[in-house]
């Protein structure tokens, strides 16, 4: 199992969205020729106050605080201050020249650093305001971001979308949220205008199936990719959108074998596809609808229960929680014990097989090939192929030892 080092992957996810924004700015300071402005700067500066130090020598020996003593490094030090003063246009009057010569020197300076100067700022803060709009528009680099969060599409409330994801998951950094929509770069604007709390998260503009755009967010250093029934073409019928959702996880798992895939699917036909490519959650959106209404029908009061317990924002609701590690291996029946002592917990079941399905499936395998009757072998085998990742079990019998890789199954109650 990976080991997981949270303080760690703080700093370094900070280390790399460093890196990744000094990368823009270096290629945007490379365009706009901010370099070369800036070493023009730095030359004149070495000209003019070697110049001034030849021309105004009596001038610099004066001014030091021991007139008459200064060494050489003090004269160089004073001259390459009198040439940084004039450059910035500070002029603080310390240090002037008292030849024609000097004087001169000092007119062709300050002309020349009006013009360079004036260059190099309007250059900077055209660099910089580029950096921006690309970051509003969509279109930045972030190869090096990593355990970021991936939406796939795009939803008219997607405010509303990501109020819930936050208000579930408090400590999310913004930042770690990148939306991939073919969307118009005025709706990103309009979005980010609309809703200032969000301006952080990241838009990239293009279809979210394609490789190169997935690539571009670099997927295979994600945490979690979700993929939405896209609303971003209105005119899309419900087996276009399931086809971009089936494309796009397809594209995912190929990119990154090991990064968790949810996805929401309106149509229980194309499941099978989601499964091929080995998606953890499936989201049937209009399925639960059906099974909602009905079991409403029947049932009094139960649409009002499942919206609870679904709904984050009441006071009772249902989460998965990591089991302690002393438990595993032990019964159902001790672990139920274990979470009965918290008074706002209730253990309802296990989800079985957490994590990535490839390594669940290998650990599957080796344990199966311990046995030595061929038999019982070829049975385990066909066993851990059969293997579903997040396998919900629950209520089991008492004596059901807690597998490793599980997570519980709780109804909480927030505490007041």
């Amino acid at each position: 199992m990976q080991m997981k080092w949270p303080m760690f992957e703080k700093w370094f996810g900070a280390a790399d969205e460093i890196i990744g924004g000094t990368k823009t700015l270096f290629f945007l300071f490379r365009r706009e020729k901010v370099f070369h402005y800036f070493l023009l700067i730095i030359l004149l500066m070495l000209v003019s106050g070697l110049l001034f130090l030849g021309l105004e020598n009596a001038r610099i020996l004066a001014a030091h605080p021991v007139p008459g003593v200064a060494s050489g490094w003090d004269k160089l030090v004073t001259s390459m201050y009198w040439a940084i003063v004039t450059i910035a246009t500070c002029g603080y009057g310390d240090i002037t020249p008292i030849t024609t010569s000097g004087r001169l020197l000092v007119i062709v300076v300050l002309f020349m650093s009006v013009a360079t100067v004036s260059m190099f700022t309007a250059n900077l803060a055209s660099a910089l305001t580029t950096k921006k709009m690309m970051e509003r528009r969509g279109v930045m680099d972030l190869s090096n971001t990593r355990n970021h969060y991936i939406l796939c599409g795009w939803k008219q409330a997607m405010d509303k979308m990501l109020d819930e994801i936050i208000y579930n998951n408090p400590k999310l950094d913004l930042r770690k949220i990148i939306i991939l929509a073919n969307i118009e770069p005025d709706t990103i604007e309009i979005f980010h205008q609309q809703f200032p709390a969000y301006q952080k998260v990241i838009i990239l503009r293009g279809e979210h199936y394609h490789e190169a755009l997935l690539r571009k967010a670099n997927v295979a250093e994600a945490a979690q990719v979700l993929i939405l029934a896209d609303e971003s073409a209105p005119g899309a019928s419900r087996t276009e959108t399931d086809s971009k959702t089936v494309m796009t996880a397809m594209t995912v798992r190929t990119l990154a074998r090991d990064v968790r895939i949810c996805a929401e699917l309106l149509d229980v036909n194309f499941e099978k596809y989601l499964r091929t490519a080995h998606v953890e959650d499936i989201i049937y959106t209009s399925e639960y609808s059906k099974v909602l209404i009905a079991n409403a029908f029947t049932q009094v009061g139960m649409a009002k229960v499942v919206n609870d317990l679904l709904n984050a924002h009441t006071a009772s609701f249902i989460a998965t929680e990591k089991i302690p590690g002393s438990y595993i291996g032990r019964t159902f029946a001790d672990l139920r014990e274990h979470y009965r002592s918290d008074s706002r917990s209730i253990l309802i079941g296990l989800l079985e097989n957490v994590g990535s399905l490839f390594e669940r499936k290998q650990e599957a395998i080796r344990e199966a090939q311990k046995t030595a009757d061929v038999g019982k072998l070829v049975e385990n085998l066909k066993n851990a192929k059969r293997l579903e990742n997040n396998r919900p079990n629950i209520n089991p019998q008492d004596g059901y030892p807690v597998p490793a890789n599980a997570l519980a199954v709780l109804v909480r109650t927030r505490r007041s």
